[in-house]
């Protein structure tokens, strides 16, 4: 549930009805990571990150580090990202939040372009 007190999003507002009609459209489905320990979703220049947790969360057990073309993400001391990203995004636009309850962490990317990425992460 991306629309909480604790973390806010447009992802739920549904979108461009018949645009883009005749063109391939936008591949804007949820993607699940290798071993299933995140999964991401792009919409136009947004792109979302969720971190299922077997266990609750606070702030204090996150580190989010932004690159333009690097997200690092660790969860107490465990890194579940660290790498290159599939294209370039807006460093100062980027933010992470921990979902009610703890149990999901949510991280948003906004995108240098608006365009595809055919992967989130440059290695996958």
């Amino acid at each position: 549930d991306w629309s909480s007190d604790v973390c806010s999003s447009d992802l739920g507002k549904g979108g461009g009805g018949g645009k883009g009609a005749g063109r391939g459209s936008p591949d804007d489905e949820e993607k699940a990571g290798p071993d299933g320990k995140w999964h991401w979703q792009q919409k136009g220049e947004e792109l979302h990150v969720r971190f299922p947790m077997a266990d609750a969360i606070t702030k204090k057990d996150v580190a989010v580090r932004f690159k333009r073309q690097s997200l690092l993400v660790e969860v107490r001391g465990q890194k579940l990202i660290d790498g290159g990203l599939g294209g370039t995004v807006e460093v100062d636009e980027c933010t992470w939040c921990v979902a009610p309850g703890g149990l999901e962490l949510q991280v948003m990317l906004t995108k240098q372009q608006d365009a595809e990425w055919s992967r989130f992460l440059a290695a996958m």
